[in-house]
């Protein structure tokens, strides 16, 4: 019938997956199946889903009447994040007789979500999506409810994420009253360059903008992250350090490409635009390497890393805001950047998740010494996946920064640039001191060394990954 949507199975396939494997775990469950049958499930259909995701095609044009875009790079992405939390989760419920088969369910709910989310061409279809993915974060960030600083970091998440939601519910509300009187799809994506000119279209889009910065825990809204790396389980740290910012940066460049200032008859403000986004950017830079300089906690180090390294990522948004032209190498140097981040941060997560045993504790970097005599592995670990976030060459971390400064330096944002290798700089200092300890000859006597040898494979794995795509730039450049 004319004017009826199609339901495109394929175009949502992977999420369907998704869904319907999240529900059998919650099946099985109820039949009484046990932890590692329900744990094996959730990998194969975490694998099932990564192969739709490949190998079933959709048509590159959005469909549900517009609303929903193609696949993209991202769904891969988040699923190969999802399958290294899942395989870290595994080790980490078996510990101490946790229950945690459900959290599989939670964490693919999680995926679905946040691959929608960063799809959506509405702002509607985003919003949902983004609220979707919140809860289940929530609920991941809460799974240790004995330990307190669990509760207190999903509390804090809680009250952010409900007013992040609530900026983004009301920039969404500014847009649609912004095009009332266009008579077109009022918060879609590709409208917002047809005309909207009027301010309330402008605050509109700034709530909107603002609200994504949450989950990139950038600045101004960081102050919950290191709370939620802390409390949460090491597995949801991990899925919050690289996933959850994946998606706020890809939303956010996304956002930002659909502005042409100049056919909107607002020309005067890109340049206060960009400026913004840049201040942003090197006040998340600045803000995350300070507070990683006075840390002695393993995860909250790593939770000001994950900041400093939100504020890489919007220098390249703010790069590609002020001249377009630089849009064709967007997604190249993100996902790159995105790649070389999950390999490290991972590594690392896995190497937390190793040392902390049978007992769930916060780890002080003390605890870390004598490592090098005990485990070789770990200690090879965590020089050459701290190396990397240091972006020491010849790690990828080390290129994916320069492939950020080729493109600040392209869009002309050279005190952006300052800032950036002021804090690489600023971040060795911390990250050195992670080293330290692991080659400090004595004991840490207090700590009991994880002996989860099955967790090292993919250690090592993700470790010779960071190099090998590092010397990918080498060979694809002739260096």
């Amino acid at each position: 019938m004319e004017g009826t949507i199609s339901f495109e199975w394929a175009a949502v396939s992977t999420e369907a997956v998704l869904a319907v494997s999240a529900a059998a775990i919650l099946l099985m469950s109820a039949f009484g199946f046990g932890r590692r049958a329900k744990s094996l499930f959730a990998m194969f259909a975490l694998v099932a889903a990564l192969a739709v995701q490949i190998f079933v095609p959709t048509a590159a044009a959005p469909s549900f009447g517009g609303m929903l875009g193609g696949k993209s790079i991202f769904g891969v992405f988040v699923l190969a994040c999802a399958m290294l939390t899942s395989l870290m989760a595994f080790g980490y419920f078996a510990k101490g007789g946790r229950r945690g088969a459900e959290f599989f369910a939670v964490l693919m709910l999680c995926t679905a979500s946040l691959m929608l989310f960063v799809r959506a061409e509405n702002l509607l279809l985003s919003f949902v999506a983004l609220e979707c993915a919140t809860l289940c974060l929530y609920v991941m960030a809460a799974w240790s409810v004995s330990k307190p600083s669990s509760m207190e970091g999903a509390v804090k998440y809680l009250v952010i994420s409900g007013v992040s939601g609530a900026m983004f519910l009301m920039g969404l509300a500014f847009v649609y009253g912004a095009g009332l009187s266009c008579g077109r799809d009022l918060l879609s994506f590709a409208n917002f360059s047809s005309g909207l000119v009027r301010p309330m279209f402008v605050i509109g889009i700034v709530f909107v903008l603002g609200a994504s910065l949450f989950k990139l825990a950038a600045f101004p809204f960081q102050f919950w992250s290191p709370d939620v790396y802390q409390g949460a389980p090491t597995p949801v740290s991990a899925f919050f350090a690289v996933a959850s910012k994946a998606a706020g940066v890809v939303f956010l460049g996304k956002v930002c490409m659909s502005l042409d200032f100049a056919s909107m008859g607002l020309s005067a403000l890109h340049d206060k635009a960009v400026l913004a986004v840049s201040i942003v950017a090197g006040a998340t830079i600045i803000v995350g390497n300070l507070g990683g300089i006075t840390q002695v906690n393993a995860k909250r180090l790593l939770a000001f890393s994950g900041i400093s390294n939100a504020g890489y990522l919007l220098v390249l948004v703010a790069a590609v805001l002020k001249f377009s032209s630089l849009g064709g190498m967007f997604e190249p140097v993100l996902y790159y950047y995105l790649a070389a981040y999950m390999f490290a941060n991972y590594a690392l997560f896995f190497a937390v998740n190793s040392f902390e045993g049978i007992d769930d504790y916060d780890q002080s970097l003390a605890d870390y010494r004598g490592l090098s005599v005990r485990s070789p592995v770990m200690t090879g670990t965590l020089v050459v996946n701290l190396a990397s976030l240091a972006g020491i060459p010849p790690t990828a971390g080390f290129f994916g920064k320069v492939l950020i400064l080729i493109m600040a330096w392209n869009a002309q944002l050279y005190w952006l640039m300052g800032i950036m290798i002021a804090g690489s700089v600023a971040s060795i200092y911390y990250y050195f001191a992670w080293m330290r300890s692991a080659f400090d000859s004595t004991e840490g006597g207090e700590r009991r060394l994880g002996e989860n040898r099955v967790l090292y494979p993919t250690m090592a794995a993700l470790s010779v990954a960071t190099f090998v795509l590092g010397v990918a730039v080498l060979c694809m450049y002739g260096i």
